[in-house]
């Protein structure tokens, strides 16, 4: 949902506020029924005040009190704030068409109505707060459990690979001992202990990595 923000300037926000919500309250009731000049021809709106010939009666609800006002269009909805020396608007639409209407017409009617204080709206993008950004960079990072679980399956891989390894090479050297005649039992046995220590080593090394992982997932 796009959305502009804008701090007008003003020693008199609350009178700025009211005079707005109320303009629109009443062109909300009145809309379609154009005034009358006193010369019997149709009176002709002031300059930079025309409303949008496709705005219904029942498409205006306006709310508000001194400090705080909520204005709805079918374009979208502005919210207005008095600060002590600002009149803040914040406006919000469907799509960009709509909030650009939504902008136009308030800077349009602010600008008519403090013409002498020299009104002025610049819009401004808003910064995303906290928790969006939190959220889409959430979107884009792997959470921090799956990356240790991750990590905790690369480094049971890793030890499996070499207890592999090491099995096949002892083997192999059990292979060439029993193929010799000349070396005795105690040998053959000395180079199956052996495979039988690195075995259990890897299996405890492996089990204080993965313990390790969990803690620092948890």
């Amino acid at each position: 949902m796009p959305i502009a923000e804008a701090r007008v300037p003003t020693n008199r926000p609350s009178r700025y506020l009211v005079q707005l919500c109320k303009h629109f309250s009443n062109k909300g009731r009145h809309l379609g029924h154009r005034a009358r000049s006193h010369n019997g021809g149709d009176a002709v709106p002031p300059a930079g005040m025309h409303m949008p010939p496709d705005l219904k009666p029942d498409q205006i609800h306006v709310e508000w009190s001194e400090t705080q006002g909520v204005l709805s269009l079918p374009w979208g909805r502005c919210t207005l704030d008095a600060e002590a020396d600002a009149l803040m608007l914040r406006a919000e639409a469907d799509d960009e068409e709509g909030l650009r209407r939504l902008q136009d017409l308030l800077e349009a009617h602010i600008g008519r109505f403090g013409r002498r204080d020299e009104l002025r709206v610049d819009w401004q993008q808003p910064d995303r707060p906290a928790a969006e950004r939190a959220e889409a960079a959430g979107a884009t990072a792997p959470p921090a459990a799956s990356v240790s679980a991750r990590r905790g399956r690369l480094t049971w891989a890793g030890i499996t690979v070499l207890g592999v390894l090491a099995v096949a090479v002892h083997l192999g050297l059990a292979g060439a001992v029993l193929s010799g005649p000349r070396w005795t039992g105690w040998v053959v046995g000395a180079v199956l202990a052996v495979i039988v220590v690195k075995i259990t080593a890897l299996t405890v090394f492996g089990r204080r990595v993965h313990r390790r992982s969990r803690e620092q997932a948890g």
